[in-house]
């Protein structure tokens, strides 16, 4: 099997991890971690109110999807919902689109119901619009190795979108391409290009990983929801469509209709099993 080299990208890994943002490291490594970004009184806020939800809300009655159980599918208050418009969070987005909006943002989590890793990915698969996107990771929590902290493959954004969604096959590279797993605390946040391979480790110890997953993009892109900062650029909004009518036949249409033959097969074995 071809496998593929990090090549001179291995050495700009450490200048990806910084109190400053630079957006030219962030275009090679296709990921940028940055310090210090949200003022500790607004994460304390954030976090309290992320509590008082999980309480009243998430703890022991949470909806999850066994496809994607770190995904929080319950809306949060306001507070929280609102966490992608941070003005320090923008000023750094902003770098990258000058005319700034949202695509989504939601909230993924490592809870009781959420402890197992999340295989690698990229994000574009599972997205609509165009694939100049950035996600950005607000954690809540601390999160690193040992309680399922998001990691990344530099580089591997330039592939650009592999032609399905699912498990990407890691041994397309070279053994020694690194995976980095950031240290993160409250107050920092993590970039990641929405081609950019990623994933998560098993829960082992330690608190629940809370990350925010807000994704950027032009004001250009028709998936967008809001702007942001500047002046819309787009000619049509596809947000003003349900995706669901996008096809009126997909591969995952199909798939659904496969599954239901499947299952009411299954039905009809049982009843005559019984």
């Amino acid at each position: 099997m071809q496998q593929f080299d990090i090549g001179e990208i291995r050495s700009l890994i450490p200048k990806a991890d910084s109190r400053t943002f630079d957006s030219r490291i962030y275009r090679e490594t296709g990921f940028f971690v940055v310090r210090d970004v949200v003022p500790q009184h607004m994460v304390r806020e954030w976090q309290s109110e992320w509590r008082a939800f999980y309480r009243r809300s998430l703890n022991g009655k949470r909806k999850v999807n066994p496809f994607n159980p770190v995904h929080v599918h319950e809306a949060p208050p306001e507070v929280l919902e609102k966490i992608h418009a941070t003005p320090k969070i923008l000023d750094i987005l902003e770098q990258l689109y000058p005319d700034l909006a949202i695509f989504m943002q939601r909230f993924v989590i490592k809870d009781s119901n959420s402890r197992t890793p999340v295989f690698t990915h990229g994000d574009f698969a599972y997205d609509y619009g165009w694939p100049e996107k950035t996600t950005c990771f607000i954690p809540l929590s601390p999160s690193n190795r040992k309680n399922g902290g998001i990691s990344f493959y530099p580089g591997t954004h330039h592939f650009g979108y592999m032609g399905d969604a699912g498990e990407v096959n890691t041994k397309l590279l070279k053994p020694n391409w690194p995976l980095i797993c950031p240290e993160l605390n409250p107050g920092d946040i993590a970039l990641c290009h929405t081609c950019t391979w990623h994933c998560s480790p098993a829960y082992e110890s330690g608190p629940d990983r809370i990350l925010v997953q807000a994704t950027y993009q032009p004001s250009s892109d028709p998936s967008s929801t809001a702007l942001l900062r500047g002046q819309w650029r787009l000619r049509y909004r596809l947000s003003d469509v349900p995706r669901d009518q996008f096809f009126t036949r997909c591969r995952s249409s199909r798939l659904r209709e496969l599954q239901e033959q499947i299952d009411e097969k299954r039905l009809e074995a049982d009843v005559v099993a019984g």
